[in-house]
Formats: structure tokens, C-alpha cells, sequence
């Protein structure tokens, strides 16, 4: 039986969740199955990787998170092309601007389409009248979608109550993680990773792993490592991410004489390194889909404090394997993370089977299979 082709496509290869998700699923489809591509915009952190592991990559020269309506038609374009060329039996679509251009685009080229919703590009946060044209973007794509796919339940709660699309079309298959614990590294050298960063075992670390964005809210991550540092003077932050809001972060971190607790260290690739040096996992994100550096750290076993929003409740369980705040609630995140610092709670594992990546992978070729 000839190979089904599966194209995957996405806005820019970030270091994220989605985008690791999607390297792993162009990767390690069965390949006696499947034949697999890759399309995305250039300019991503993990480009390089890309063109070393991917065998059938292709760069959509205008393919860009910012709406830009001369390129946006530009890529579009560009993804006929390529879908003309390749002759993909389903593209499977992932973020906003590749979802919204590829679906239409694999209309237009007769090619079957599923989209993931990694967390909707509506939110909360936006005033009704912006949040209501994204809602109409999203009704209007899924007309021309086979299967949306999930990887919370709360983006189901979402589509159903804005009626987005009919609920057969909707399926949920949670983006996985490599499983790692710390038992899996026995011969790690945590002296040695302290030194490497400028610290000591007498250090208390919080990691938060989230880009610079309004969404992920680091000021809020700055103001409740004010209040920490006060209890704790040896607490130190580690952020990873980038974005536009590093200047306003540097400021306030200045500001409040945070210079030596706060730590921006920009994109890594040592993650699981910096999980077996913490002591805290911590997110102030606004709004998620699903965030993937939870979910690795809740493998490691490292205890949780994060906002009580989306994706996050699906996987953190309030005083188990951390703690649930409200949102914009620094304080109550501030008093949560010391309450761990001060040893007074005791981390409880929960079953995360369903967030193993080859769980992933699994699903998402028996759904391919499904579309015949």
C-alpha cells in the first residue's frame, strides 16, 4: 500500500511546545506508513535543527506572525505552490497565521486539511469587538477543516460556546513531552550546572520557561520575585524566553534591585538541566493552550506554581503537584512558591500518561488513517 503524505505546517519554528510537537510528529511517524514535510516561515530558533533532522523541509519565504496583508497574500501563494509540488494527501496546520492561510490554501489545492489548536488567538484579555473577529476567523477556517484538534479541554469549552464549528469535527489529542525523570539521569552534576549559571547549593532556584510576551505576563513573574526575595534573600529566578518585552522587564528588574535574583537567560536548550537544579517551576501566563514546560516539569517532579488559566488547570492540581492562583494574583503566587521554599508541602505525582509524545504520535496517525 503506497505512503500517505502528511505535510505539517507552522507560522515559524520557535523554541515552544507546538513547535517541538511538530518536529517530533514530522519525525517519528511511522515511516512505514507515512511520508512526512514540513513547512514553515524562516527566522525561527530552531531552523538549524530543522534542516538537520528534517528530510523534506521547505521555508515559505513570507510566512510571518504579523499581519501584513501584501506578504500574508505573498505566502499564500507560496504555500500552493509547495502543496502543487508535494501532492500531500492531508496538511495538518498548527498557530494562527499558518492555520488561517493553510487551511484555505489546501482548499484551494483540493488537498484534505486538520488544524491543532494550540490555544485559540482570542482571549479574555482583548476587547470584544477584536475577540469576536478572530472568533469570525475561526468559524470561517473551519469550514474548510476536516478535524480540529485539541490539546485541552478548555479550547473545547471555548469552540463549543462560540458554536466554531460542529462538535464531530472536534478531537482531542494532548501535545506530549519526551518523558524524562530524574531518576533517568543518575550521573548528573548539579555542582557543576550551579557553577556553570554563577550560583550555589544555598541558592533557592525558580525557573519560568515563557517568552517575554504580554501573554506570558513576566512583570508579574518580577513582582512576585520581589516578595520571595524578601523571605528568601538566596532566591534566584531563571527566565527563559525572549520577546518585546525585555526592556520593560530589565527596568523593572533594576528597579526593584533585582539584578542578582532575576535572571533573563534568554533561549536555551539545557531545560531538562535547569529542572534538576529547581527547586519551583513557575508561569504567570494570562492565557495557554497548553505549555509544554509544565508538563515537563511535573515529570521531573518538580513542584508547581502557576495562574489558574486554560490549559494549566488540566494538568496542574491545586496543593498536589503544585499550586493553582488566580490570574494577575502576584502576591498569592509569591506566598505559594515561598510556602514550597520553606518546605511545607509535599509533591504528589498525577497520572500524566495521556501527555507522553508517543501517545501523541499514535493518535495522530490513527486520525490520519480515519480520512480516508
Amino acid at each position: 500500500m503506497a505512503k500517505r503524505k502528511i505535510a505539517f505546517i507552522i507560522t515559524k519554528l520557535e523554541l515552544g511546545g507546538a513547535q517541538k510537537s511538530v518536529l517530533y510528529s514530522v519525525n517519528n511517524l511511522p515511516k512505514d506508513n507515512f511520508e512526512t514535510y514540513l513547512l514553515c516561515g524562516p527566522g525561527g530558533f530552531l531552523d538549524e535543527e530543522a534542516k538537520k533532522e528534517v528530510k523534506n523541509l521547505f521555508f515559505i519565504p513570507d510566512l510571518q506572525r504579523e499581519i501584513n496583508l501584501k506578504k500574508d497574500f505573498a505566502a499564500f501563494r507560496q504555500i500552493c505552490k509547495t502543496l502543487k509540488k508535494i501532492k500531500p494527501d492531508i496538511l495538518h496546520t498548527n498557530s494562527s497565521k499558518a492555520g488561517l492561510l493553510g487551511r484555505f490554501a489546501a482548499f484551494f489545492c483540493g488537498v484534505k486539511c486538520v488544524h491543532t489548536v494550540h490555544g485559540f488567538a482570542f482571549n479574555s484579555e482583548q476587547k470584544l469587538p477584536k475577540r469576536m473577529f478572530y472568533v469570525f476567523l475561526e468559524m470561517i477556517c473551519s469550514l474548510v477543516t476536516k478535524k480540529i484538534i485539541f490539546v485541552a479541554n478548555t479550547d473545547i469549552e471555548l469552540a463549543r460556546k462560540y458554536k466554531i464549528a460542529p462538535h464531530k469535527k472536534f478531537a482531542l489529542i494532548r501535545a506530549g513531552v519526551e518523558v524524562k525523570t530524574k531518576k533517568d539521569f543518575p550521573l548528573f552534576d548539579k555542582e557543576k550546572k550551579l557553577k556553570e549559571l554563577h550560583l550555589t547549593s544555598k541558592n533557592k532556584i525558580i525557573l519560568s520557561i515563557a517568552n517575554l510576551k504580554p501573554q506570558k505576563n513576566p512583570l508579574d513573574m518580577i513582582k512576585a520575585a520581589k516578595i520571595v526575595c524578601k523571605e528568601f534573600p538566596n532566591a534566584v529566578f531563571l527566565y527563559l524566553g525572549t520577546g518585546p518585552l525585555k526592556e520593560p522587564a530589565e527596568k523593572l528588574i533594576k528597579e526593584y534591585k533585582l539584578e542578582k535574583n532575576f535572571k533573563l537567560l534568554g533561549h536555551r536548550t539545557d531545560t531538562t538541566e535547569l529542572l534538576m537544579i529547581s527547586d519551583v517551576f513557575s508561569l504567570s501566563s494570562l492565557w495557554e493552550g497548553l505549555p509544554m514546560a509544565l508538563v515537563e516539569a511535573l515529570f521531573m517532579q518538580v513542584p508547581a506554581v502557576c495562574y489558574n488559566v486554560n490549559g494549566v488547570k488540566e494538568v496542574l492540581k491545586d496543593k498536589q503537584n503544585g499550586f493553582l492562583c488566580q490570574s494577575k494574583d502576584y502576591k498569592k503566587l509569591a506566598q505559594n512558591i515561598c510556602t514550597i521554599l520553606n518546605g511545607e508541602f509535599n509533591f504528589t505525582p498525577t497520572d500524566l500518561t495521556d501527555f507522553d509524545i508517543k501517545t501523541m504520535v499514535k493518535q495522530q496517525a490513527a486520525l490520519y488513517e480515519s480520512l480516508k
